[in-house]
């Protein structure tokens, strides 16, 4: 029995499909692939499976991860990608696997694309300036249902703007989970402007030092 990461993308028509319906839709794939699984013991087996950091809806995802438990030794890796994606539809797309070399609480950042539909000069000064703050206070709602200001200002790690894009690293994980989406409506509200279009794609997930994860 050995542990296997597996990396895929996930994109068009799949963004709109949440994270919990993901775990039923990959339990699905699975045993439609007929991959060789390790289940969870109890009561209440299921096929084991890991994922990384959730995909918030709405958002695609270029580098997505998945842990598996395989049992069959002679099992290759690349014969795992082959049968998930005979399996699979066209908007998951399975990459690569390999052994994990870091653990999944070992990821702190990931890298998301902003693409505006559009993005004036006037709108993209006010970006920048946004950006260049040293405090951006908004409100988090807390597990009790209230709300509290937080300064998510030390969570932005990274960001350019380059013409109708805009790239983020945040921080990401367990601890400090920055979601692209409050950043963004955080700007609208404090330069009280109307929110406009824009898609969110998720390309990296790193480690500490800003490596990619593996």
């Amino acid at each position: 029995m050995r542990d296997v990461r597996v990396f895929y993308r996930k994109k068009g028509a799949m963004k709109f499909v949440s994270h919990l319906d993901m775990n039923r839709f990959m339990t699905r794939l699975i045993n439609k692939a007929k991959i060789p699984i390790w289940f969870t013991e109890g009561f209440n087996q299921h096929a084991y499976f890991n994922f990384a950091v959730p995909l918030s809806l709405g958002f695609e995802g270029q580098y997505e991860v998945l842990d598996l438990r395989i049992i069959t030794p002679d099992y290759s890796n690349e014969q795992l990608v082959l049968d998930l994606n005979k399996a699979s539809i066209p908007d998951i797309e399975f990459l690569d696997a390999k052994e994990p070399i870091l653990k999944m609480k070992e990821i702190v950042f990931a890298e998301f694309k902003v693409i505006f539909d559009e993005l004036n000069v006037e709108l993209a000064e006010k970006i920048n300036g946004f950006f260049a703050r040293e405090q951006i206070i908004t409100q988090k709602t807390t597990k009790k249902g209230g709300t509290k200001d937080i300064d998510i200002a030390p969570l932005i790690k990274k960001w350019v703007l380059k013409e109708n894009e805009l790239t983020l690293i945040l921080t990401a994980g367990n601890e400090n989970n920055l979601n692209p989406n409050l950043v963004l409506s955080t700007f609208f509200e404090s330069e009280k402007i109307a929110p406009v279009d824009y898609s969110v794609i998720r390309t990296m997930i790193y480690d500490k030092n800003l490596n990619p994860f593996k």
